[in-house]
């Protein structure tokens, strides 16, 4: 039986983007199925990855060479592991600007665009890959898409292709691709102690990040704390929702909220592996507003849509979920909700908000079946997310 071969969102943009830039690279998390996705948008491309030891020695050793032998019509997989290959990049398309010329991937944010932003501005188109959105998971013959079973199983594409079971496939991750990628970046010393912060991190998932707790928490120094943060962002396993600006008569505060791009990866670190104990976890809540917030963020880069979103806190404790700009000064509010039955109170922020502000839209995602679009509300079941 031939494998699935899930159909991404973004290779409509990655392809069109080949036409008129001499460089397309595509970011994400490792297992997100950049590799895949690009060796389907250019099949005709040589393949190469910089974590096979006699490709990263050529490259290493003999960047010339290695583009005397790769010159064009190249996918360049872990390209953020040789840093000197960007300014070989940029001399090559600058004497011969031929689009799609060269087509990169990384697992690794910031190390990938601090290369870039230095040899390859105005010479390169940039995306992001993150797991599968709901309309990719569509594709998915087998996809229940009961809510707590959502939320488990994650949003990996071979974890859910190939039928892994979330334990082995989560466990293997950490120790696989996320210790690894650390401790090539950073003396982490004490894994042990990372592991930890790992489930603290989890554990403040939703929350406002505060750098001090954990740094407390785990006896480490706040500048460690920084670092280890700084690469759970940069790979693409974390992301931070940041706090809405505008002022409506409140004094607002400006903390981030941290969230996590998997839902099963979070579920997994906080130990709620069945459906029962995530149903009948304090942490629902927070994990269904994860998901739906991640939802939205893959959804728009996948789309190349600018996300614009934020959440809403004031210092007298105030608070929506979600505020999203939609065009010029378009502001939605939205609340979630994991509860299937609908209540007036879930309405009560929102509305002290619109008293101030009345051009700010109402709405409401939650785990009911209904799916209603009054004068001033629009009720959502978070299927129905996107419709």
């Amino acid at each position: 039986m031939d494998k699935l071969l899930i159909k991404r969102q973004l290779i409509t943009h990655v392809r069109n983007a080949a036409k008129y830039y001499p460089i397309v690279s595509v970011a994400g998390p490792r297992q997100a199925g950049k590799s895949t996705m690009l060796k389907q948008a250019f099949p005709d491309y040589q393949y190469v990855s910089m974590e096979d030891p006699d490709i990263y020695a050529l490259a290493t050793t003999d960047a010339r060479g290695f583009f005397d032998r790769y010159s064009e019509g190249v996918i360049i997989d872990e390209a953020q592991k040789v840093p000197n290959l960007f300014s070989y990049m940029q001399s090559i398309v600058d004497k011969k600007r031929t689009p799609g010329r060269f087509v990169l991937s990384g697992s690794q944010n910031y190390l990938l665009h601090r290369n870039i932003t230095q040899s390859l501005a105005g010479r390169i188109d940039l995306s992001t890959l993150y797991p599968l959105d709901f309309d990719e998971m569509g594709q998915i013959d087998s996809w229940d898409d009961h809510l707590e079973k959502v939320i488990i199983n994650g949003f990996y594409p071979g974890k859910l292709v190939e039928g892994i079971p979330g334990k082995m496939f989560y466990s293997n991750y950490i120790k696989t691709y996320l210790e690894r990628d650390v401790s090539d970046l950073v003396n982490v010393g004490n894994m042990t102690t990372f592991r930890t912060f790992l489930k603290l991190v989890a554990y403040k998932c939703g929350s406002q990040l505060k750098m001090t707790d954990l740094s407390n928490d785990l006896n480490v120094s706040v500048n460690t704390i920084k670092t280890w943060i700084t690469i759970l962002e940069s790979s693409y396993i974390i992301f931070m929702l940041p706090s809405y600006h505008k002022n409506l008569g409140k004094r607002l505060l400006k903390t981030p909220k941290l969230y996590f791009f998997d839902t099963g990866l979070l579920c997994h670190l906080l130990g709620l592996n069945d459906e029962e104990k995530l149903r009948s976890s304090d942490k629902f809540g927070i994990v269904f507003e994860n998901l739906v917030i991640a939802e939205k963020v893959k959804y728009k880069a996948h789309r190349h849509l600018d996300p614009d979103m934020f959440f809403f806190r004031d210092s007298n404790g105030l608070e929506v979920d979600l505020f999203e700009i939609n065009g010029i000064d378009k502001v939605a509010m939205t609340e979630l909700k994991s509860g299937k039955t609908f209540k007036s109170e879930f309405l009560v922020n929102m509305k002290k908000l619109k008293d101030i502000d009345p051009s700010l839209s109402m709405n409401l995602v939650y785990n009911g079946e209904d799916n209603v679009k009054l004068t001033e509300l629009e009720v959502k079941n978070w299927r129905s997310l996107h419709v």
